[in-house]
């Protein structure tokens, strides 16, 4: 029996050694995260902690925003401003971000919604990310945040058995200095 495994081996390394360099060589292999259901996120450049729910079953990541409003800036190009809320601090935000799209949305009554897609940063585990999200008053939910295939599909893998995999408290983007306020934000305080 030892012998055949030996056997076997060399016939796997004899067989390895013959495809060419270039077969091997593909795209770089992404490095994804393990992360639980729900993790805490830090929306940049606020530094503002918020609860996402990971969320295979949804395309496109969307965030709890209230008052939300178009307006035109940069030679005619539509913006929006809304109000939004961390788990940390419950002084509204006011965020202002140029409008990338409108998208209708499926809900879970079966109509479609149309919503505003703004871009927004946020950085967990110490790594930063850009993605889209939909706006949308969330607050029927109990997650404010929920992060869709569109973001999760080169970044993590979700264990549907764990949740908060990576602390809060010990994740490097909480000790991150952040970036200076908005001259929006600074009005407010």
């Amino acid at each position: 029996m030892h012998r055949l495994v030996l056997s076997l081996q060399a016939g796997l390394v004899a067989a390895l050694c013959a495809i060419p360099v270039s077969a091997l060589a593909g795209p770089p292999v992404r490095e994804k995260l393990v992360m639980g259901w729900l993790e805490s996120v830090f929306l940049r450049p606020w530094n503002l902690r918020v609860t996402a729910k990971l969320d295979t079953g949804a395309k496109t990541s969307s965030l709890h925003a209230d008052a939300i409003e178009h307006f035109n800036k940069d030679g005619g190009q539509e913006w929006v401003r809304f109000t939004l809320e961390g788990v940390d601090d419950s002084k509204p935000l006011v965020v202002e971000r140029p409008l990338v799209r409108m998208a209708y949305v499926k809900t879970h009554g079966g109509h479609s919604d149309k919503r505003e897609v703004i871009k927004l940063a946020l950085c967990k585990n110490g790594r930063e990310y850009e993605t889209e999200f939909t706006l949308d008053d969330r607050s029927n939910f109990n997650y404010p945040l929920l992060l869709g295939r569109s973001f999760l599909q080169d970044v993590a893998w979700v264990d549907a058995s764990a949740t908060f995999l990576y602390k809060a408290d010990t994740d490097p983007c909480r000790g991150a200095a952040p970036v200076p306020m908005s001259p929006e934000r600074k009005k407010e305080e």
